[in-house]
């Protein structure tokens, strides 16, 4: 399984635990060895923080790399592609990232 693989299968499950996720992109790991989602939803609140997550790989549930998450708001991710949040370093701009779903 490649990364963007394992994107749409961790941004399926993510998507069907919160259906109000409106946007799942990811980020480029230069390494390939995690897997970077940015995820927007409904559901979440304002915090005016953007922070990373991070998860172990879960090869038995489908998942063979080590993922990080970053869960926005839909007001958060404007702030984003405005400029007035960043990303985390290394996770390039928001333009640059890839749509997953």
């Amino acid at each position: 399984m490649d990364v963007m693989e394992v994107a749409q299968v961790l941004a399926n499950a993510h998507r069907a635990e919160d259906p109000a996720t409106t946007a799942v992109y990811l980020a480029s790991d230069p390494r390939g060895s995690e897997v970077r989602l940015v995820e927007v939803s409904a559901s979440v609140e304002s915090t005016g923080e953007v922070l990373p997550f991070r998860f172990r790989s879960s090869p038995e549930k489908g998942v063979p790399l080590e993922s990080v998450v970053v869960l926005l708001s839909e007001d958060e991710w404007r702030r984003v592609q405005a400029g007035e949040l960043h990303l985390p370093d290394g996770w390039g701009s928001p333009e640059a990232l890839r749509p997953v779903v």
